[in-house]
């Protein structure tokens, strides 16, 4: 028995996860150890209230076609022996006490004389027995057949621990490889969404660019008409001089003090519309530069101080017609090579941000500056206003896609966000926010020389 209950506690059966290949190892081999042919496993009910065969082995037979049920109320005395938990060594089964009542049912007619039932335990419950019958005259149960009996029972319990990790294992592997399609599932459909983002907010900032170019339009546009208008009527004036001119000499009336005044006023009206020609002129040339680099995307060497004062030209209309002052206080000298289109887009988007934000009401006081500095290796501007200043829970979310207080008004929420990934990609610099409610903002940028 020994050398038996050696060899099936190291079978793989036992442990690979087959119930049914472990039921039958362990069915034939205490078959074998107690010298019997006919042994069955039986299953207790959750109630306790009725047993089932799951396997039963005879003459090396299996008979589970059809399921055999015991039942508490056909069989009282048996099941109040079972409900002790405790062997059942019944030398003499048509006359013991737990058996006695399966005598003409089922003892007699197949020549059960003995029986030896071992209870079946997993995780500490009684979940059934095993039921090993002996054919013959009686038997009377050896001691250490009953212990070799409950060890064989033991490893049924082992066997259905081992079943239940093989099906948790498998349960886990498919619900790893389910996790796995849909994780790939849900991460294709985020990074068709993704792209879709990407491409929406390529388009939403190239709006911003072009709208950033629509206000230096518009800046130029005004600013122009003046210059162009004042040398317009010089010019006009001008012509009107020259007639009178003409119509003395022809009458032969003109006199010196006459030529005197001609030449005099039209002096002053070409020098005057000379001056507005020589504005317009320096504008256009300021805003085809701004517009020229804002498309273009190359790095070039510049006076930073000087470029910025060209910027904000075009624009100054616009602010002047807001009634907000536009003061410059620009370090000379601050040369560095970096990406021109970028620095206009970052002045124009933050002075814009401005004129719509910082300033809710008009006020002769209202004042955006622009300041330049070096500090160590980095170059510094900076765009100022002293308007209503930006609510502290804000300021965390000013540098983010779409955020904006002024949804309704047409505001996008990309101009910040813009400027932000300028800075800090196209620039390799950082932007700082300083702002208190009423004490007005201050956008700094920081960025080296991209030599």
């Amino acid at each position: 028995m020994e050398s038996i209950l050696l060899h099936i506690s190291q079978s793989e059966d036992i442990d690979n996860g087959n119930l049914t290949a472990a039921s039958r190892l362990i069915l034939d081999s205490i078959c074998r150890g107690l010298r019997i042919s006919r042994a069955g496993i039986w299953l207790l009910d959750p109630s306790s209230n009725s047993i089932s065969c799951k396997l039963l082995i005879d003459a090396g037979r299996e008979l589970t076609s059809q399921t055999i049920l015991l039942t508490r109320e056909q069989f009282p005395n048996y099941f109040k022996a079972l409900d002790s938990e405790r062997t059942i060594a019944a030398d003499d089964a048509h006359n013991h006490v737990a058996t006695a009542e399966f005598s003409e049912v089922y003892l007699a007619p197949l020549d059960i004389s003995s029986m030896l039932d071992v209870p079946l335990r997993h995780q500490g419950k009684m979940i059934g027995i095993i039921c090993c019958e002996h054919r013959g005259i009686d038997r009377i149960w050896r001691e250490e057949e009953k212990v070799f009996a409950s060890a064989i029972a033991d490893l049924y319990g082992r066997a259905i621990s081992a079943q239940q990790k093989a099906e948790y294992e498998q349960k886990l592997i498919s619900i790893n490889q389910n996790l796995e399609a849909l994780v790939a599932e849900r991460t294709k459909d985020l990074e068709a969404t993704l792209n879709q983002l990407k491409q929406t907010q390529s388009k939403l900032v190239e709006t911003e660019k072009m709208a950033a170019l629509g206000n230096l339009i518009a800046g130029v546009a005004h600013e122009v008409n003046t210059p162009l208008g004042t040398g317009l009527t010089s010019v006009t004036h001008c012509l009107e001089s020259l007639t009178k001119l003409q119509s003395a000499v022809t009458n032969k009336s003109l006199g010196k003090s006459q030529l005197d005044n001609f030449i005099q006023d039209t002096r002053g009206g070409l020098q005057l519309a000379e001056q507005s020609l020589n504005k317009a002129s320096q504008l256009i040339r300021d805003f085809k530069r701004t517009t020229s680099d804002q498309i273009s995307d190359k790095i070039e060497g510049l006076d930073l101080s000087l470029y910025l004062a060209q910027v904000v030209n075009p624009i100054s209309a616009h602010i002047k017609k807001q009634s907000i002052q536009l003061n410059l206080s620009l370090e000379p000298n601050l040369i560095t090579k970096t990406y021109p289109g970028v620095i206009a887009q970052i002045t124009t988007n933050l002075i814009t941000n401005a004129i719509q934000h910082a300033f809710p009401e008009q006020n002769a006081n209202n004042e955006i500056k622009v300041i330049t500095s070096k500090q160590g290796d980095n170059f510094v501007f900076e765009i100022r206003d002293n308007g209503v200043g930006i609510k502290k829970q804000d300021q965390k979310q000013v540098f983010e896609p779409f955020f904006t207080s002024k949804r309704g008004a047409g505001s996008s929420g990309l101009g910040l966000s813009t400027v932000y990934n300028l800075v800090s990609g196209k620039l390799a610099g950082q932007i700082e926010l300083v702002s208190e409610p009423k004490q007005g903002t201050r956008f700094i940028i920081k960025f080296p020389s991209l030599d």
